[in-house]
Protein backbone atom coordinates (compact mmCIF):
# COMPACT_ATOMS: atom_id res chain seq x y z
CA UNK A 1 0.00 0.00 0.00
CA UNK A 2 0.97 3.61 -0.39
CA UNK A 3 3.04 4.83 2.54
CA UNK A 4 1.54 6.43 5.62
CA UNK A 5 0.80 10.09 5.06
CA UNK A 6 1.08 9.70 1.28
CA UNK A 7 -2.56 8.90 0.53
CA UNK A 8 -3.16 12.57 -0.32
CA UNK A 9 -1.98 11.78 -3.87
CA UNK A 10 -4.83 9.29 -4.28
CA UNK A 11 -7.28 11.76 -2.78
CA UNK A 12 -6.14 14.38 -5.29
CA UNK A 13 -6.89 11.95 -8.12
CA UNK A 14 -10.30 11.34 -6.58
CA UNK A 15 -10.92 15.07 -6.28
CA UNK A 16 -10.03 15.55 -9.95
CA UNK A 17 -12.53 12.86 -10.93
CA UNK A 18 -15.23 14.44 -8.76
CA UNK A 19 -14.63 17.90 -10.25
CA UNK A 20 -14.73 16.45 -13.78
CA UNK A 21 -17.91 14.50 -13.09
CA UNK A 22 -19.75 17.46 -11.60
CA UNK A 23 -18.24 20.16 -13.81
CA UNK A 24 -21.37 20.68 -15.89
CA UNK A 25 -23.79 20.71 -12.97
CA UNK A 26 -21.78 22.42 -10.23
CA UNK A 27 -18.13 23.39 -10.56
CA UNK A 28 -18.44 24.91 -14.03
CA UNK A 29 -21.27 27.24 -13.00
CA UNK A 30 -21.80 27.12 -9.22
CA UNK A 31 -24.01 30.24 -9.13
CA UNK A 32 -26.66 28.48 -11.21
CA UNK A 33 -27.45 26.13 -8.32
CA UNK A 34 -29.94 26.75 -5.52
CA UNK A 35 -28.81 27.11 -1.91
CA UNK A 36 -29.23 23.44 -1.03
CA UNK A 37 -27.21 22.20 -4.00
CA UNK A 38 -24.55 24.81 -3.31
CA UNK A 39 -24.27 23.78 0.35
CA UNK A 40 -24.12 20.14 -0.64
CA UNK A 41 -21.39 20.79 -3.19
CA UNK A 42 -19.36 22.81 -0.69
CA UNK A 43 -19.73 20.18 2.03
CA UNK A 44 -18.84 17.31 -0.31
CA UNK A 45 -15.80 19.12 -1.68
CA UNK A 46 -14.80 20.16 1.83
CA UNK A 47 -14.79 16.54 2.94
CA UNK A 48 -12.36 15.52 0.20
CA UNK A 49 -10.15 18.53 0.95
CA UNK A 50 -10.17 17.50 4.61
CA UNK A 51 -8.96 14.02 3.65
CA UNK A 52 -6.10 15.60 1.69
CA UNK A 53 -5.11 17.93 4.53
CA UNK A 54 -5.31 15.16 7.13
CA UNK A 55 -3.07 12.92 5.05
CA UNK A 56 -0.53 15.72 4.66
CA UNK A 57 -0.56 16.35 8.42
CA UNK A 58 0.14 12.68 9.12
CA UNK A 59 2.96 12.73 6.59
CA UNK A 60 4.53 15.66 8.44
CA UNK A 61 4.04 14.09 11.85
CA UNK A 62 1.54 16.74 12.98
CA UNK A 63 -0.57 14.26 14.93
CA UNK A 64 -1.95 16.75 17.45
CA UNK A 65 -3.22 19.09 14.75
CA UNK A 66 -4.55 16.07 12.87
CA UNK A 67 -6.63 15.06 15.90
CA UNK A 68 -7.92 18.58 16.51
CA UNK A 69 -8.91 19.04 12.89
CA UNK A 70 -10.47 15.59 12.92
CA UNK A 71 -12.90 16.53 15.68
CA UNK A 72 -13.99 19.63 13.76
CA UNK A 73 -15.12 17.25 11.01
CA UNK A 74 -18.22 16.52 13.10
CA UNK A 75 -19.75 19.81 11.97
CA UNK A 76 -18.79 19.20 8.34
CA UNK A 77 -20.22 15.69 8.41
CA UNK A 78 -23.46 16.97 9.96
CA UNK A 79 -23.78 19.45 7.07
CA UNK A 80 -22.88 16.79 4.51
CA UNK A 81 -25.39 14.28 5.87
CA UNK A 82 -28.09 16.93 6.15
CA UNK A 83 -27.69 18.23 2.60
CA UNK A 84 -27.29 14.70 1.22
CA UNK A 85 -30.56 13.68 2.87
CA UNK A 86 -32.28 16.62 1.21
CA UNK A 87 -30.78 15.66 -2.16
CA UNK A 88 -32.20 12.15 -1.74
CA UNK A 89 -35.61 13.62 -0.90
CA UNK A 90 -35.60 15.86 -3.96
CA UNK A 91 -34.55 12.95 -6.15
CA UNK A 92 -37.32 10.85 -4.64
CA UNK A 93 -40.27 13.23 -4.97
CA UNK A 94 -39.05 15.84 -7.46
CA UNK A 95 -39.57 16.04 -11.19
CA UNK A 96 -36.10 14.90 -12.24
CA UNK A 97 -37.17 13.53 -15.61
CA UNK A 98 -35.52 10.14 -15.05
CA UNK A 99 -37.12 6.93 -16.32
CA UNK A 100 -38.80 4.89 -13.57
CA UNK A 101 -36.11 2.22 -13.20
CA UNK A 102 -33.25 4.72 -13.25
CA UNK A 103 -34.96 6.92 -10.65
CA UNK A 104 -35.48 3.94 -8.34
CA UNK A 105 -31.88 2.79 -8.79
CA UNK A 106 -30.51 6.27 -8.07
CA UNK A 107 -32.65 6.69 -4.96
CA UNK A 108 -31.54 3.27 -3.71
CA UNK A 109 -27.90 4.10 -4.40
CA UNK A 110 -28.05 7.49 -2.73
CA UNK A 111 -29.68 6.06 0.39
CA UNK A 112 -27.24 3.16 0.70
CA UNK A 113 -24.21 5.35 -0.06
CA UNK A 114 -25.30 7.83 2.60
CA UNK A 115 -25.78 5.07 5.18
CA UNK A 116 -22.43 3.56 4.22
CA UNK A 117 -20.69 6.91 4.62
CA UNK A 118 -22.19 7.39 8.06
CA UNK A 119 -21.17 3.88 9.10
CA UNK A 120 -17.60 4.31 7.83
CA UNK A 121 -17.25 7.68 9.52
CA UNK A 122 -18.62 6.32 12.78
CA UNK A 123 -16.28 3.32 12.66
CA UNK A 124 -13.40 5.62 11.77
CA UNK A 125 -14.07 7.61 14.93
CA UNK A 126 -14.47 4.43 16.98
CA UNK A 127 -11.12 3.09 15.71
CA UNK A 128 -9.32 6.42 15.94
CA UNK A 129 -6.64 4.91 18.20
CA UNK A 130 -5.90 2.20 15.63
CA UNK A 131 -4.12 4.19 12.92
CA UNK A 132 -4.28 1.44 10.34
CA UNK A 133 -8.03 0.87 10.59
CA UNK A 134 -8.79 4.56 11.14
CA UNK A 135 -6.95 5.65 8.01
CA UNK A 136 -8.55 2.97 5.84
CA UNK A 137 -12.06 3.64 7.05
CA UNK A 138 -11.82 7.41 6.71
CA UNK A 139 -9.85 7.33 3.48
CA UNK A 140 -12.22 4.89 1.80
CA UNK A 141 -15.09 7.35 2.16
CA UNK A 142 -13.82 8.97 -1.01
CA UNK A 143 -15.09 5.94 -2.91
CA UNK A 144 -18.62 6.99 -2.00
CA UNK A 145 -18.05 10.45 -3.45
CA UNK A 146 -16.65 8.86 -6.59
CA UNK A 147 -19.90 6.95 -7.14
CA UNK A 148 -22.11 9.76 -8.48
CA UNK A 149 -19.14 11.57 -10.04
CA UNK A 150 -17.91 8.62 -12.11
CA UNK A 151 -21.44 7.73 -13.16
CA UNK A 152 -21.87 11.18 -14.68
CA UNK A 153 -18.37 11.25 -16.11
CA UNK A 154 -18.79 7.94 -17.92
CA UNK A 155 -22.27 8.85 -19.14
CA UNK A 156 -21.09 12.19 -20.52
CA UNK A 157 -18.01 10.97 -22.35
CA UNK A 158 -18.76 7.40 -23.45
CA UNK A 159 -21.79 7.43 -25.80
CA UNK A 160 -21.74 3.62 -26.07
CA UNK A 161 -22.93 3.41 -22.46
CA UNK A 162 -26.23 5.05 -23.43
CA UNK A 163 -26.48 7.46 -20.55
CA UNK A 164 -26.35 7.34 -16.79
CA UNK A 165 -27.72 3.81 -16.48
CA UNK A 166 -24.73 2.39 -18.34
CA UNK A 167 -22.40 4.76 -16.53
CA UNK A 168 -23.49 3.36 -13.17
CA UNK A 169 -22.35 -0.13 -14.12
CA UNK A 170 -18.86 1.07 -14.97
CA UNK A 171 -18.79 3.14 -11.81
CA UNK A 172 -19.14 -0.03 -9.77
CA UNK A 173 -16.58 -1.84 -11.92
CA UNK A 174 -14.12 0.99 -11.27
CA UNK A 175 -14.67 1.12 -7.51
CA UNK A 176 -14.48 -2.66 -7.21
CA UNK A 177 -11.26 -2.69 -9.25
CA UNK A 178 -9.74 -0.10 -6.90
CA UNK A 179 -10.69 -2.22 -3.90
CA UNK A 180 -9.25 -5.37 -5.49
CA UNK A 181 -5.96 -3.56 -6.06
CA UNK A 182 -6.01 -2.35 -2.44
CA UNK A 183 -6.69 -5.86 -1.16
CA UNK A 184 -3.93 -7.37 -3.29
CA UNK A 185 -1.48 -4.68 -2.18
CA UNK A 186 -2.22 -5.45 1.46
CA UNK A 187 -1.83 -9.18 0.88
CA UNK A 188 1.49 -8.54 -0.85
CA UNK A 189 2.68 -6.46 2.11
CA UNK A 190 1.43 -9.18 4.51
CA UNK A 191 -0.42 -6.56 6.52
CA UNK A 192 -4.02 -7.20 5.54
CA UNK A 193 -6.97 -5.67 7.40
CA UNK A 194 -10.72 -6.03 7.14
CA UNK A 195 -11.99 -2.67 5.76
CA UNK A 196 -11.10 -3.26 2.09
CA UNK A 197 -12.55 -6.81 1.81
CA UNK A 198 -15.64 -5.70 3.73
CA UNK A 199 -16.15 -2.71 1.44
CA UNK A 200 -15.66 -4.88 -1.64
CA UNK A 201 -18.44 -7.20 -0.46
CA UNK A 202 -20.66 -4.22 0.40
CA UNK A 203 -20.24 -2.59 -3.02
CA UNK A 204 -21.00 -5.91 -4.72
CA UNK A 205 -24.16 -6.17 -2.63
CA UNK A 206 -25.17 -2.58 -3.42
CA UNK A 207 -24.62 -3.19 -7.13
CA UNK A 208 -26.89 -6.23 -6.95
CA UNK A 209 -29.36 -4.17 -4.95
CA UNK A 210 -29.81 -1.71 -7.80
CA UNK A 211 -31.52 -4.52 -9.73
CA UNK A 212 -33.80 -5.30 -6.78
CA UNK A 213 -34.60 -1.60 -6.45
CA UNK A 214 -36.36 -1.59 -9.82
CA UNK A 215 -38.81 -4.24 -8.65
CA UNK A 216 -42.26 -3.87 -7.15
CA UNK A 217 -41.18 -4.06 -3.49
CA UNK A 218 -38.88 -1.03 -3.52
CA UNK A 219 -41.20 0.82 -5.89
CA UNK A 220 -44.01 0.41 -3.36
CA UNK A 221 -41.79 1.83 -0.62
CA UNK A 222 -40.82 4.75 -2.86
CA UNK A 223 -44.46 5.48 -3.74
CA UNK A 224 -45.39 5.42 -0.06
CA UNK A 225 -42.71 8.07 0.50
CA UNK A 226 -44.16 10.23 -2.26
CA UNK A 227 -42.19 9.19 -5.33
CA UNK A 228 -44.07 9.48 -8.65
CA UNK A 229 -43.23 5.94 -9.80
Amino acid sequence: MIGQGKAYFLFLIGLAAIVAGFWRTFFGDPLSNDNWHTLHGIASTGWVLLLIVQSLLIGRGSYRLHRRLGWTSLALVALLVGTSSYMVWIELVGDEGFPRDLRLSLVFLDITFLLLFMAMYGLGIAYRRNRRLHSRLMGSTILIGLGPALGRLYAQHIPALHGLSGGLKWTFYTIEAVLIIAIMAELFSKRSSWPFPALFAIFIAIQAGTIWATGDAFAAIARAAGAPV
